[in-house]
């Protein structure tokens, strides 16, 4: 037998395997389709985000299907998500620990998605660097069992002006480290500021983190760029030291509100394209 007649087989057992993988999808996303049906009625595919924290559609529309989130809201009925991160994710300057963005995140969700149990671990800590929290996921992340986890990173490197190169790598390491624990993964891009703006380079640590995004089942939640529009249209912007805490609570509110959009319409997204 020629070298092509052994390919023609070999061939076919590729074809009857991405057909079986196609198959299994499909029912996953109608499945899918059916919890989040039962969990909000149709009238939650409409945005929900409050005025004052939206943003242009095109800033936060490539985020991706979830399809491990997705298998976890099917086979369980619950969702598993951990917000790793440095201060911001901490919620240090935060009123209290329930205006800290992944508690207003699990609340948020939890609401669009009332027929699924839904808890978000905040693991953040100040002055975490990438290095640090990727050394944190088999001690702390993995016995979780998350189905997604939103990792903010990139604000203590470009604090310390680490070597970017040095923090790319890093950054491949975690996801890949988070990819052999089943999670879907959100990067988190450190915030915007005027005043930090002008005296943290951050760009290369921005570029480093979109890089890394366009890899499968990693996604990029651009806070960066967010938060800059929100600057620029004069949104969520405190007038005085006092107004500053509220402020805090507000921006990580709206943080939330995007972020919890974003998670529910990809998921939504993917049921609804599977059962064309």
């Amino acid at each position: 037998m020629g070298q092509a007649d052994r390919a023609e087989p070999e061939g076919g057992m590729r074809i009857a395997t991405l057909s079986k993988r196609l198959h299994r999808l499909s029912i996953l996303a109608a499945a899918l389709g059916l919890v989040l049906a039962a969990a909000m009625p149709a009238s939650a595919n409409e945005s929900t985000v409050a005025e004052q924290c939206k943003v242009p559609f095109d800033l936060i529309d490539d985020l991706a299907s979830f399809p491990n989130t997705a298998r976890q809201i099917v086979a369980e009925r619950r969702l598993t998500v951990v917000a790793l991160g440095a201060s911001s994710t901490q919620g240090t300057a935060a009123s209290s620990p329930e205006k800290a963005w992944p508690s207003r995140f699990a609340e948020i969700l939890g609401g669009r998605l009332s027929a699924i149990e839904v808890r978000v671990v905040n693991l953040g800590m100040r002055g975490q660097t990438a290095r640090d929290m990727v050394d944190r996921l088999a001690r702390d992340v993995a016995p979780l069992k998350p189905a997604m986890i939103v990792w903010e990173t990139g604000t203590v490197e470009a604090v310390r002006a680490t070597d970017p190169a040095e923090f790319a790598h890093v950054l491949m390491e975690g996801v890949d480290a988070m990819a052999q624990l089943g999670a879907d993964v959100i990067l988190m891009d450190p915030q915007y500021a005027r005043t930090t703006a002008r005296l943290i380079n951050f760009q290369p640590y921005l570029d480093a983190l979109r890089l890394t995004a366009g890899l499968p089942d990693v996604n990029l939640f651009p806070r960066h760029e967010v938060m800059r529009y929100w600057a620029e249209t004069g949104r969520l912007m405190p007038r005085t030291r006092e107004e500053m805490t509220k402020g805090n609570d507000d921006l990580y509110d709206c943080m939330a509100q995007l972020l919890a959009e974003v998670v529910d319409r990809g998921l939504r997204q993917a049921a609804h394209a599977q059962r064309r």
